[in-house]
């Protein structure tokens, strides 16, 4: 009867721990304190009901951020891709304004012969 008793209470302190979701900087917390040199990492872990997968999921969601972030140029311009059709449109563009900056570059020249 006794083992029954400790199955029953063991699925009773269960029922009240819950998976709980940490914000991003409880997370960063949490990674900050198990850093430190001497952290009493069990402990750490307990008070904010985490297991010790939690935390090396933590360390790498850390170690990925940062990695991304390290990544960025700010100044750098990102490289644009554009689709074929878009691409033939603005060549098509760019064309007939070539072509138009010619003629009116001619038109100009016999302005500028008849005002001579």
């Amino acid at each position: 009867m006794e083992t029954s008793e400790l199955k029953v209470r063991g699925n009773i302190e269960n029922i009240g721990r819950r998976r709980k979701k940490l914000t991003p900087q409880e997370k960063w917390q949490v990674f900050l304190e198990t850093s430190a040199k001497h952290a009493p990492i069990g402990e750490i872990l307990r008070r904010y009901g985490l297991r010790s997968a939690e935390l090396t999921k933590i360390r790498r969601q850390v170690e990925a951020g940062a990695l991304k972030e390290l990544r960025v140029n700010r100044n750098s311009k990102k490289a644009q891709t554009v689709s074929y059709l878009e691409y033939l449109r603005v060549e098509a563009e760019l064309s007939a304004k070539e072509k138009a900056l010619a003629q009116m570059g001619e038109e100009y020249l016999l302005l500028k012969k008849r005002t001579d």
